[in-house]
């Protein structure tokens, strides 16, 4: 399961997000605000944060300092890794929106119902973390935390407008959301940057330009990260054999799909299985 952290306090959020390993895709930080407010800056940027409002700071920025309004002010935290939202950009309808829109919006006012169930969810959240891990404790924990993302999703959407930007900017935001589309429609075969760029009839060089500059990822780091998620749930759920899935992912032989494997998880593909069946037995 990817990275979910609750901090104890704020300095450990502010400490948890900025030293975040970006090889690691780095972290999403979300903040609820119960009482009081607080001034963040984010890229030399201030911004308030009331109470009822949210906080969500999108990985690769730069957090400074805090500053409280008052000694009473009570806040919540929660760092989730950024591969999750990738991961629900895939199967959520429109919420590749998050990653754009809160790089310069990252502050959301909350109605009371969008409150209550945004803390129940992340209660819920924070009471599995707390179990022993055991049999489908990754997979309630992946659903549990879809539902927090999407949630976000519908809370964003409100603050959303069709303003009259830069048309290059819209044209990247369209390619960008092209881009994740046809990777979510991909069997995890497609490994080349120009296969996709050919199809969205741009150049390989811009599209990694687009990516890197809405999602700070290039878009050969989320091809390849969309091929890993794939093969890690045939690992995880299938009976296919390693040969099978070799063959099913376009590997020219075992020894290249053993190598790949083992460089993005660290270990084999039999060990990744083995080590699956001991964590939820």
């Amino acid at each position: 399961m990817d990275k979910i952290i609750i901090p104890s306090n704020i300095e450990d959020a502010i400490s948890l997000y900025n030293n975040a390993a970006p090889e690691e895709g780095g972290l999403v930080l979300i903040s609820i605000c119960d009482t009081g407010g607080y001034s963040i800056y984010i890229n030399n940027r201030r911004f308030h944060v009331g109470t009822q409002d949210i906080l969500i700071v999108p990985h690769g920025e730069s957090i400074g300092k805090i500053c409280l309004d008052s000694k009473d002010t009570d806040i919540n935290f929660v760092c989730i890794s950024s591969s999750i939202f990738l991961n629900n950009i895939r199967s959520g309808r429109n919420a590749w929106g998050i990653l754009m829109y809160t790089k310069n919006n990252p502050v959301f006012p909350l109605s009371k119902s969008d409150r209550a169930l945004t803390s129940s969810y992340l209660q819920v959240v924070k009471g599995k973390l707390a179990t022993p891990r055991g049999f489908y404790y990754d997979e309630i924990l992946k659903s549990l935390l879809q539902c927090v993302i999407f949630e976000l999703c519908v809370i964003i959407s409100r603050d959303l407008t069709t303003s009259e930007d830069n048309p290059f900017e819209k044209r990247k935001d369209l390619i960008f959301k092209k881009f994740i589309e046809l990777l979510s429609e991909s069997d995890g075969c497609r490994r080349s940057v120009r296969s996709y760029a050919d199809e969205l009839c741009i150049s390989s060089k811009y599209l990694s330009a687009v990516t890197i500059d809405i999602c700070g990822k290039n878009a050969h780091e989320l091809i390849l990260n969309n091929v890993v998620s794939r093969i890690k749930s045939e690992l995880d759920f299938s009976d296919k054999s390693i040969k099978e899935l070799s063959s099913q992912f376009g590997f020219p032989n075992l020894s290249a799909f053993g190598n790949f494997v083992k460089t993005r998880l660290g270990v084999s593909p039999r060990e990744y299985r083995n080590g699956k069946k001991s964590r939820i037995q």
